[in-house]
C-alpha cells in the first residue's frame, strides 16, 4: 500500500527527533597537572664576622735630654725684664750666643704663676754647663737644698752676684704679694731673688732687693 506524503514527513520527522536525543557520551572530565612546587626556600650565606677590634701602638715616649742644664745669665738688669716671657727670651737668647742647644727658660716666678707650673719638671739630673750636678732631678731640685751652687754662665765663665727668681724653694711663687709688677718694672717695689753662691734654700729663696737693683737670671733647660 502506498504512504501518503503527510506520513511519510513524520516518520522522517520522529526518526530525527530519536537521533538527536541519543548524544555520545564525553571522554572522562580531565584532570589538572599536579600542583606545581617551588624550589627549596634559599638559605642566605653564614652571617659575616667582623675583624678583631684594632689595638692602638704603645704610648710614645719623648726623646727629651737626658741631663738638663742650668746656667746664671752672664748679664744684668733690673726687674724690668719685660715679663715672664721677656726673661725666657734673655735666657734663649744667651744659650744661643754660647752654642746651647735646645730650649731654655728663666726660673722665674710671679706671684700669679709659678715656675713649676711653667718649666719642664725633669726626671733625670740637672747640671751646670761643665757637667757638675746640681740636682738629681725635679724633686732634688725642691727639697731645699742643691747639690752645687749654680754659679756658671753658658759659656761655662764664673759668675758671682745675685739673681730674680721670684721663687721659693719649693718651686713657687712668692708669697711675699710683690713682683716688681709681674717682672715689669723697674723702679718701686722688691721681689725675691735667690745667691748663686749658695746651695741651701737661699739659692733661690734669699733676700728681696728693689726692683732697680741689678741682677742676673737662672736658666733651665726644657
Amino acid at each position: 500500500m502506498t504512504r501518503s506524503p503527510y506520513r511519510l514527513l513524520l516518520s522522517i520527522f520522529l526518526t530525527g527527533l530519536l537521533a538527536c536525543s541519543s548524544t555520545d557520551g564525553g571522554g572522562d572530565a580531565g584532570t589538572g597537572g599536579g600542583a606545581g612546587t617551588g624550589g627549596e626556600a634559599g638559605s642566605g650565606g653564614n652571617a659575616g664576622t667582623g675583624g678583631g677590634s684594632g689595638t692602638g701602638g704603645e704610648a710614645g715616649t719623648g726623646g727629651g735630654p737626658s741631663e738638663w742644664r742650668i746656667f746664671r745669665t752672664a748679664t744684668t738688669q733690673n726687674a724690668d725684664l719685660g715679663g715672664i716671657e721677656g726673661a725666657d727670651a734673655i735666657c734663649a737668647a744667651e744659650a744661643s750666643a754660647a752654642g746651647l742647644q735646645g730650649e731654655f727658660k728663666a726660673w722665674l716666678s710671679t706671684v700669679s704663676l709659678p715656675v713649676f707650673d711653667r718649666v719642664t719638671r725633669a726626671n733625670g739630673p740637672y747640671v751646670l754647663v761643665d757637667g757638675t750636678i746640681v740636682a738629681n732631678g725635679w724633686d732634688d731640685l725642691v727639697d731645699g737644698s742643691i747639690l752645687a751652687p749654680i754659679n756658671l754662665d753658658a759659656g761655662g765663665v764664673v759668675r758671682a752676684g745675685e739673681v730674680w727668681t721670684g721663687t721659693l724653694a719649693i718651686g713657687g711663687a712668692s708669697f711675699l704679694g710683690d713682683d716688681c709688677a709681674a717682672f715689669t718694672s723697674g723702679t718701686t717695689g722688691v721681689a725675691l731673688c735667690g745667691a748663686t753662691d749658695s746651695t741651701t734654700s737661699t739659692w733661690t729663696e734669699n733676700i728681696t732687693p728693689a726692683c732697680s737693683t741689678l741682677l742676673g737670671l737662672y736658666c733651665i733647660e726644657q
